[in-house]
């Protein structure tokens, strides 16, 4: 069989195998311009009829590379339009991801990045799945690199040609597709030039300072051409079998959990009794659904996590407890473990009742307004400022209430008034600063991975045309201030929390 052949039979397989054939499924076809996910476009579009497929494709421009990024991107959409596929292609600031939300990685806060653009690719387009390029060498990749971390059995299964929405967590039923697992980057290389169509090449992936491209081009050659030349084919059968074994313990943490764990709104609560009579295995793995069911992401949650949760959970001595990432703490009584958020003591917003007006100064004039427990500011600015400026520390370092102090710049023309500051509502969505599209509120929370106590009280700067400012976490697009906006330049909105005011 032509290599053609081979790669679009492994791709129909597995659109019947995922419920995407036959039934005018919409697929968000994450392209990078590369031969992976160039191959993995092309044959959709070819299978599309056979199978009664709608295609989307979306392109990332990780703003990191310059003139090579805006040649990859408009590669991807040329090659997009050559195929009749509409695309979505936008620009974005990993860094400034990394800042906001205090992300160590630039691996970790693009691929965050990435699937968080993908799933407002999705949303908006009302697709059923996310098709990416990953194929074997990814899979052998990231199983090596777990295995390098330390991971369990969950790293250890890797991939999956289909699964749940893996960030943000609460994407309802939208899933990750990946058909071409099965099949190698050498493979898609010789389908994209058997059809004769070019692929980028992106230097990025020569950058020895990411893991990934060290593990690729250093380590996985040394294995093949020192230890086994089969490297890859035996940690893929390593994926799969963990796979295998993971999804019969994901059986059975269903069957235990009604009998070990009580899930309230804001916490879940094990019983120590039930617990202890279960395999260790078992116990760590309840942990981990506990912890997910909370965030909506258990990732940040470590194996080193699982195991300091277990020697807790067989303490003899009550009142202990360990924090955990995202805010969360796991305590000891005397006969149950509570996985909660941290007490309201550390949320730096006091708590935040009512609506309260914002009458705008006059020009070149400062207005001083209480706002319940806020004292906020507002103060014309003449010259061109930064849109975020946070003197007094982000709200997720856990600041005491008292201390904290935000304060941001808008474009005063953008600012219908009538200003007022409120809690949040249902339904409440956002346009985020370096987003074209609106976000759900709560969405925002989750990805800022804002405790779920702290949101009710979080203040929100709202105008006619919508909110403005998440005050301490983000402004929308919206009321940025443009570097032409003319005089004033900036309205600077400052917020202080238990400050003395007017």
């Amino acid at each position: 069989m032509s290599v053609t052949g081979r790669l679009e039979s492994q791709v129909a397989e597995a659109l019947v195998r995922a419920g995407f054939s036959g039934n005018g499924s919409l697929l968000v076809v994450g392209i990078s311009g590369g031969p992976d996910s160039s191959a993995l476009l092309q044959c959709l579009a070819r299978l599309r009829q056979q199978h009664g497929l709608a295609l989307h494709a979306a392109h990332l421009n990780h703003d990191f590379r310059g003139e090579e990024a805006e040649e990859d991107a408009r590669f991807a959409a040329a090659l997009a339009a050559s195929l009749g596929v509409p695309a979505t292609v936008e620009q974005r600031d990993v860094t400034e991801v990394q800042r906001q939300h205090r992300i160590s990685s630039f691996e970790h806060a693009a691929r965050e990045l990435r699937y968080s653009f993908l799933a407002q690719v999705a949303e908006e387009t009302r697709a059923a799945g996310v098709a990416v390029g990953h194929t074997s060498d990814d899979l052998a990749e990231t199983v090596l690199m777990h295995i390098l971390r330390g991971s369990g059995i969950q790293g250890l299964r890797g991939m999956s040609e289909c699964s749940s929405w893996p960030f943000p967590g609460n994407n309802g039923d939208l899933r990750l597709f990946r058909p071409l697992l099965k099949v190698t980057r050498a493979d898609t290389e010789d389908y994209c030039r058997a059809l004769g169509h070019p692929y980028r090449e992106d230097t990025g992936n020569l950058l020895y300072r990411f893991t990934r491209n060290r593990v690729r081009r250093h380590l996985m050659p040394l294995l093949r051409s020192e230890y086994n030349p089969q490297v890859r084919e035996s940690l893929v059968r390593l994926s799969r079998t963990a796979a295998l074994e993971s999804d019969y313990l994901a059986a059975e943490i269903q069957r235990v959990w009604p009998q070990v764990a009580d899930e309230k709104e804001d916490a879940v609560v094990f019983d120590r009794r039930a617990l202890a009579a279960l395999h260790p295995a078992l116990q760590k793995l309840l942990f981990r659904k506990g912890y997910a069911g909370l965030t909506g992401d258990a990732r940040r949650l470590g194996e080193g996590h699982l195991t300091a949760m277990a020697e807790l959970a067989q303490s003899s001595k009550a009142g202990r407890s360990l924090d955990l990432p995202n805010g969360l703490r796991f305590q000891r009584s005397y006969d149950s473990l509570r996985l909660s958020w941290f007490p309201d003591a550390t949320c730096p917003f006091p708590e935040l009742r009512g609506e309260y007006s914002l009458p705008l100064p006059a020009e070149a004039r400062e207005a001083v307004h209480r706002a319940g427990p806020w004292r906020v500011a507002l103060r014309w600015e003449t010259s061109f400022l930064p849109n975020v400026d946070v003197p007094g520390g982000n709200p997720g370092t856990g600041a005491a209430a008292g201390q904290a102090s935000w304060s941001a710049c808008f474009d005063p023309n953008a600012l219908e008034p009538p200003l007022e500051v409120r809690a949040r509502r249902p339904g409440d969505r956002i346009q985020p600063l370096g987003m074209s599209g609106e976000k759900k509120l709560q969405d925002l929370f989750s990805d800022a991975r804002i405790p779920r106590e702290w949101r009710d009280r979080a203040p929100l700067l709202v105008s006619r045309r919508g909110i403005a400012w998440v005050v301490g976490y983000r402004i929308a697009e919206w009321a940025k201030v443009k570097a032409n906006g003319g005089a004033p330049g900036a309205l600077r909105v400052k917020f202080e929390a238990g400050a003395r005011g007017p």
